[in-house]
């Protein structure tokens, strides 16, 4: 195997791969990825057993066919360094992969193409395609609700609905939840699928860098998303998600409307004095104002208001501060709306008259 490629064509495909390949692995093979060079160009693979990613790199220089997998982690580091421009051999020499560019060369060990897993792909019933970067979009508004190593395994990643009309992803650990939608069209009936919270995390990744279209199709127990350049592959969470609409609060609603850079400011001031432990932060409603109320053991504390929109009845509600500054995060918009129930009942964040976004919060006793 000999081909040389530029630098341009193949690191941003290289981190990708190497972000999925496993860091540290009782089976040595999965730290390295397959590179597969033939007539159609160098195809990169790399697994770790729940996530498969591929890409395609059309333009190399073509010298010899040939395969091998070296280390992910290390052939992406390298490549990283060098400028731009520059131009790299890869030549295949017994047990080692020989890079050279510039003025160096590098000799990589290699490990047999034989031991490298491939995924089994199963038939696919379903498919639809939206442009990449929506579903990248709705992942980044609700991932950060996921659980992480949950009892209830369902709850370690984000439940994908879909719909003739639209697309709900959904992402709750028991505490808040997140929820967000866009519109499609499509022949569906109502599918739902739960995809796992490191697939959910790369795929984000992948589809912010190719943001045009995508097609996504799915089993009951594998996703694929993919494109002219790249098809990632990923297991799926067997079991039944919750009945998530149960969470949305009911009953008299009271707004609150407020510039959210000013409510982040005051939340990152008072997360400073904020319990470390429970992250408690008091909101203290009143006429056209919130005071924002923190402290810990040490008899420390922190206050600030903030002039709000807010005709509602006078009350205190308490959050994790850190639950209110994750969803405020990934709020596109700068105006931000918090839909009160009263004091012992979760509370909604959204953007102002957009309904494609909610975020859902519990209360917590201070």
């Amino acid at each position: 195997m000999k081909f040389t490629v530029e630098k341009k064509e193949i690191s941003e495909a290289l981190s990708l791969v190497a972000s999925v390949a496993e860091k540290r692995q009782s089976i040595p093979v999965l730290s390295n990825i397959l590179l597969k060079a033939e007539n159609k160009g160098l195809t990169l693979i790399a697994t770790d057993l729940e996530i498969e990613l591929t890409f395609k790199i059309p333009k190399i220089e073509l010298d010899s066919e040939g395969e091998t997998t070296v280390s992910a982690r290390k052939l992406a580091d390298l490549v990283r360094s060098v400028p731009e421009d520059t131009v790299l051999t890869f030549e295949l020499l017994e047990s080692q992969l020989e890079i050279s560019a510039l003025k160096f060369q590098a000799d990589f060990s290699t490990l047999p193409v034989g031991d490298f897993p491939v995924t089994e792909i199963s038939e696919f019933e379903r498919e639809v395609a939206l442009p990449g970067k929506e579903l990248a979009d709705l992942i980044e508004k609700t991932s950060f609700a996921m659980a992480s190593q949950d009892v209830r395994y369902y709850l370690n990643g984000i439940l994908l609905e879909v719909s003739p009309a639209q697309i709900n992803v959904v992402a709750t650990d028991g505490h808040r939840l997140a929820w967000a939608s866009c519109k499609i069209k499509t022949d569906f009936i109502d599918e739902k699928i739960i995809i796992p919270r490191k697939s959910a995390i790369e795929l984000q990744k992948l589809l912010n860098l190719y943001p045009d279209n995508v097609n996504i199709s799915f089993n009951s127990n594998q996703l694929r998303v993919f494109s002219d350049e790249f098809t990632f592959i990923s297991k799926l969470i067997e079991g039944s998600y919750p009945d998530y609409e149960k969470v949305f609060p009911q009953g008299t609603e009271q707004k609150l409307k407020a510039n959210k850079s000013s409510v982040q400011t005051a939340l990152n001031r008072a997360a400073v004095l904020s319990n470390e432990k429970y992250r408690g932060v008091k909101f203290i409603l009143d006429q056209d104002n919130l005071k924002i109320c923190a402290n810990n053991p040490s008899k420390e504390s922190a206050e600030e208001e903030v002039t709000v929109d807010y005709a509602g009845d006078s009350f205190e509600i308490g959050f994790n501060i850190s639950y209110v500054q994750e969803s405020l995060s990934v709020i596109p918009n700068n105006e931000v709306e918090f839909v009160f129930f009263g004091s012992e009942n979760s509370c909604l964040v959204k953007n102002i008259d957009d309904e494609s976004l909610i975020h859902v919060i519990m209360p917590m006793r201070l």
